[in-house]
């Protein structure tokens, strides 16, 4: 992106003289080494020659100075700490009464970056300048069509779709000649949707942002087909909001199968598609479909362990597996998965570790085994009770509830109070109140002890 908005041309823009000679060559050596994206070494000539230039009362030493130490700054992202230096660069170039277009590009440079920090503001007012001093300006037929450019895409991130419309009008493809812009704008576009489309999510209208993906990934898979990246997250995005939001499993089935499939053509190991196996068990679990998930299961330990990613140890895929039995109540394969994802050596985050123990239990008592649910609930307290104390009060709640009724159907009614009383304790002092089936639970039990 430097490259586009810093076509650097060393014009003779100063008398040199022999006091001068050596920091001209050594800003000719920075420049270079920006050019050739040596930017660290590009600054540490800077540092050593500051005070020189920026005391110089040579304003061509100077302007150079700025420039460079903005452009290296553009370059690192820090768009808040460049934009002084490329006003400082403006007014040197000005001063010095030079209108190249390296002064031009310092007006699009300020204007990107107050874009990106997001004073839209005063990103337009820097566009509509670069845009106003180009007027006369030889080289304006390649340098407006990208300033119109940045303008739609800020347009459209602040969501005047008309306005921006009619800037990408007047830069239509055949007017500009760079194929890096385009690109670059492609990604600028990309930015926006992310953008537009994390705002209705945070604003919790999933269906809508659900649709706003169709032509996302629509526009995504022709530009750059199906297993660029963010194609692959942007259908992945759409299937967790079709399936955990919106309720549409049927739909979001086709999407987590499309990512499943490219498994084979992708090069890397990809997070979006371990994610898709997972979640693609547990809407064939949600179905009852259990061939299905079976199935899934069978390809996705392979890919998953074979990805090795960090959060995605491959017997996770059990975990989803259970849930979705889980929340349709089908305890009995829930039990089954569980199971499964509770012997596996490899064992995730310890709070994934627990609810499922916690969900497993459930399900062993609402099967008819409540002895089942005591064994493995005393398993976890006997290794993890004084760490979940300090970092998991909820959970251990509801191990103490589980637990405590666990005991109850086993008719052991004073180990049940005593943990159903140590659950009671725990909610009190988490939420201020306490679930009306641990009070139940305690009052059956003192009743049976009088």
């Amino acid at each position: 992106m430097r490259k586009i908005l810093f076509l650097i041309i060393f014009c003779c823009i100063f008398t040199q003289d022999v006091a001068s000679q050596s920091l001209w060559d050594s800003l000719i050596s920075v420049k270079k080494l920006i050019n050739e994206d040596y930017d660290d070494e590009a600054d540490s000539i800077l540092n050593l020659i500051e005070n020189e230039c920026v005391n110089s009362k040579n304003d061509s030493l100077a302007v150079l100075f700025y420039e460079s130490r903005g452009v290296i700054l553009w370059d690192k992202e820090k768009y808040e700490e460049c934009i002084p230096f490329f006003l400082k660069t403006i007014g040197l170039y000005e001063n010095l009464h030079i209108k190249a277009q390296n002064y031009l590009d310092a007006f699009v440079a300020i204007g990107y970056s107050y874009g990106r920090i997001g004073d839209y503001n005063n990103a337009e007012r820097y566009y509509r300048k670069a845009l106003l001093k180009s007027v006369a300006a030889s080289y304006n037929d390649e340098f407006r069509p990208n300033v119109y450019k940045n303008l739609g895409n800020l347009y459209m991130e602040k969501g005047d779709t008309l306005l921006a419309q009619e800037c990408y009008k007047r830069a239509s493809v055949k007017d500009v000649e760079d194929f890096d812009f385009m690109n670059m704008n492609f990604i600028e576009w990309e930015s926006v949707q992310w953008v537009q489309v994390n705002q209705l999510v945070n604003d919790k209208r999933y269906e809508e942002a659900a649709n706003f993906y169709t032509n996302f990934i629509k526009t995504i898979k022709e530009r750059k087909g199906n297993r660029y990246e963010a194609y692959l997250l942007a259908v992945y995005s759409r299937a967790i909001l079709l399936s955990r939001y919106v309720n549409n499993i049927d739909d979001a089935i086709p999407l987590f199968e499309e990512l499943v499939n490219l498994s084979d053509s992708i090069d890397a190991p990809n997070e979006n598609i371990c994610g898709a196996y997972c979640n693609l068990a547990l809407c064939y679990s949600q179905k009852g479909n259990y061939k299905a998930v079976d199935n899934v299961i069978s390809k996705g330990l392979l890919y998953l362990s074979q990805a090795s990613i960090q959060g995605y140890p491959s017997d996770m895929i059990y975990r989803f597996a259970g849930n979705g039995a889980y929340w349709k109540q089908d305890y009995p394969n829930a039990i089954k998965y569980y199971e499964r994802y509770i012997t596996s050596n490899k064992r995730e985050s310890d709070t994934n570790y627990e609810e499922i123990t916690n969900q497993l239990s459930v399900s062993y008592i609402f099967s008819g085994h409540p002895e089942k649910a005591k064994d493995l609930l005393e398993r976890l307290l006997s290794s993890d009770e004084d760490r979940l104390k300090r970092e998991n009060a909820q959970t251990l709640a509801t191990v103490y509830h589980n637990l405590g009724r666990a005991y109850m159907l086993l008719n052991n009614k004073s180990s049940a109070l005593k943990f159903l009383t140590e659950s009671k304790n725990l909610q009190n002092t988490i939420y201020g109140e306490v679930a009306e089936r641990t009070i139940l639970y305690i009052q059956e039990c003192q009743n049976n002890n009088e």
